[in-house]
């Protein structure tokens, strides 16, 4: 009892000081910008150093960053706290509108007081991106971890790539149409700069649709075809930011440049996916020798999977790519490799941190609705509300259109298509990417009013649609009679009629001559019990095995209690397997004769030995059960 309390404090002090760590230098790089002693120059006698001792002294300079993003967060934990217990507030208004109201009041405050060196006027990119948005990246790579994902990732793809591609490419030119023409009134705009502010307008922020959508609870499907298609978005609105902003930069396009950025996307996501691939093995392959040193397995987890998205971003691929493949990779292989109070901790932990950088970052955009110097142009906000709306909405319908025709099994319903477009949400993705830009002075800079108004332009794009859509997606959802999701856990009955489906139509495709995506679902989870479990894992669960000796040993207390008619004794079925044994009692020699023509077993008891075998196994997955279930059966004679 006292090693488990001890390693559990260790747990506790190792992530207490890796978050120490990661807030230190978040700060560090938040307060680049803040000049303490503004004139030392100018009056160095009167800053000279003198050598006393002081009982107790005020140091605000010192510890004002720290101490402030402290008090914040955790008055921001207060104010979730009575959010989520006032229930007439938290069926109305989403979390993430409480907390940029929150980040609006402090940026108010700081305003009033006088003292705008506490916390930068915006938020820094590299900040947002190098040390806020991973651990938001990451929880949603471990949620990701699910069937229903799996199943519907190729549409999440189409509705990622293509969906994007269209919005920008239908946004940027309509933009710079209606300026030319006038619709907009006076703005100086050309078609790279308007293709330049269309990609980072067409950024769906993962942070902003993970707390609306969560609090929705819609449907596991619609859910992950949202969350999934704005967290994919992501890799491919970099990719169109940074080329545009580039061509931006030249004075002439050519061809060649066109076709290097197209190359250029498939390089980008591509080596972000090996190179999470390769860190997500890197950390299985090292959890197999970690059952005497448990305390460095979460330390492994975070680590890898952070050291994976800034080696992505090293080599200019998608860090978000690269953390969402070794996140998946993680849970798939080297979840299994580490104790269940490691995994307990990986988990809670990120959740914790993954929910201090959105309150973070919904400080700096309230921050920055305060302490911005705006300039809005009102002909260019109405345009690209109405634009980013109507396109996505066409975008949607249409892509949906073709996905549906192409034989999807589940077919997305037109309630459904309307919350995936009234979804969209923007957030801090698209703020980062507009404050990226350069102002006059640099080279393949936009002029100051044009980037002003892009500015201005963004930051109302993301207060109505947080607010806005973000308030209203909950009541539409129940006026559109949309499935909720179930939270009841899926009971064993539920699991075998999902399973038996799924192999009665990999049999039906394999006789009517397609491969189709069950026969292939069997085919890689074939290949993968054989190799891959094997190479990542310490003790790779043979599933087949385990539930055939489970079986045998079911049919064993069966043959006993009717060759001897009393009943079989089970004291206590939750120890190992290797005290199980030892209350097996054999019987005699000369009842050997009768294991021949032995009593019928009853189907009750394979549901048993499922039931066991779920009980003793870390992980449960029984995708391979019922083929083996149907065989027994077969065996037997009870079909």
């Amino acid at each position: 009892m006292m090693c488990k309390q001890f390693k559990k404090s260790t747990y506790v002090d190792l992530l207490a000081m890796f978050l120490l760590i990661l807030c230190v230098a978040s700060l560090a790089k938040a307060n680049e910008n803040v000049t303490i002693n503004a004139e030392e120059g100018n009056h160095t006698e009167q800053h000279r150093e003198t050598h006393t001792i002081h009982v107790a002294s005020w140091q605000w300079e010192y510890v004002k960053s720290p101490l402030s993003l402290c008090i914040f967060v955790f008055f921001a934990g207060l104010v979730k706290l009575g959010f989520h217990h006032a229930d007439f507030l938290s069926t109305i208004i989403p979390e993430s509108c409480v907390l940029i109201l929150l980040g609006t009041i402090v940026g108010a405050i700081l305003l009033a007081i006088g003292d705008t060196g506490v916390f930068p006027d915006t938020l820094d990119p590299n900040l947002f991106f190098l040390y806020l948005l991973p651990p938001v990246i990451l929880e949603a790579a471990y949620s990701l971890h699910d069937r229903v994902f799996a199943e519907n990732f190729g549409t999440i793809l189409i509705y990622a790539v293509i969906g994007t591609l269209f919005n920008c490419f239908i946004i940027g030119p309509l933009l710079y149409g209606l300026a030319a023409a006038g619709a907009m009134g006076s703005i100086t705009i050309n078609l790279t700069q308007a293709l330049l502010f269309a990609a980072l307008i067409v950024a769906v922020d993962p942070v902003a649709v993970l707390a609306i959508f969560q609090e929705v609870g819609v449907n596991n499907t619609l859910y992950f075809l949202v969350f999934g298609e704005s967290l994919l978005n992501d890799a491919v609105t970099v990719v169109l930011y940074n080329t545009m902003k580039i061509f931006n930069e030249m004075d002439t396009i050519h061809v060649d440049q066109v076709f290097l950025g197209i190359a250029n996307f498939f390089t980008v996501s591509l080596g972000g996916t090996a190179i999470g691939i390769i860190f997500g093995i890197g950390t299985a392959f090292m959890t197999k020798f970690t059952s005497h040193v448990e305390v460095v397995e979460p330390l492994a987890l975070l680590i890898l999977a952070y050291g994976s998205y800034l080696t992505a971003e090293l080599f200019h691929f998608s860090g978000i790519v690269s953390m969402i493949a070794c996140g998946l990779v993680q849970v798939q292989y080297a979840f299994h490799n580490v104790s269940t109070h490691s995994s307990t901790t990986v988990m809670n932990f990120i959740k914790m941190l993954g929910s201090v950088s959105d309150a973070v970052i919904f400080l700096f955009l309230g921050i920055a609705l305060v302490n911005h110097k705006h300039y809005g142009h009102a002909g260019f906000i109405i345009w690209t509300l109405i634009l980013i709306s109507l396109v996505r909405f066409a975008g949607v319908i249409g892509l949906t259109f073709i996905v549906n025709k192409k034989g999807r099994v589940r077919k997305i319903s037109y309630e459904e298509q309307f919350v995936m477009a009234y979804g969209g949400l923007r957030g801090a993705v698209c703020f980062s990417l507009v404050i990226m830009l350069r102002p006059t002075g640099i080279a393949g800079s936009l002029p100051d009013e044009l980037r002003s108004i892009f500015v201005t332009t963004t930051l109302v794009v993301i207060i109505f649609t947080v607010f806005a859509q973000g308030i209203t997606i909950k009541p539409l959802t129940k006026l559109l009679s949309i499935t909720s999701a179930n939270k009841g856990t899926v009971s064993l009955s539920e699991e075998i009629n999902i399973h038996v489906s799924d192999h009665i139509m990999s049999g039906i495709e394999e006789l009517i001559g397609q491969f189709g995506d069950n026969q292939l679902r069997v085919v890689l989870e074939a290949f993968d019990d054989k190799y891959f479990k094997r190479w990542l894992q310490r003790d790779p669960l043979r599933k087949n095995e385990e539930i055939m000796a489970l079986y045998q040993e079911i049919a064993l207390q069966n043959h006993y209690e009717t060759v001897t008619g009393t009943q079989w004794e089970d004291e206590d079925e939750g120890e190992d397997d290797d005290d199980e044994k030892e209350m097996l009692v054999k019987p005699e020699a000369g009842d050997q004769e009768k294991n021949d023509v032995h009593a019928p077993v009853n189907p009750m008891n394979i549901i048993s030995a499922v039931s066991k075998w779920k009980r003793r196994s870390r992980y449960t997955d029984i995708r391979c059960i019922v083929f083996w279930m149907v065989k027994c059966l077969v065996w037997f004679g009870l079909i």
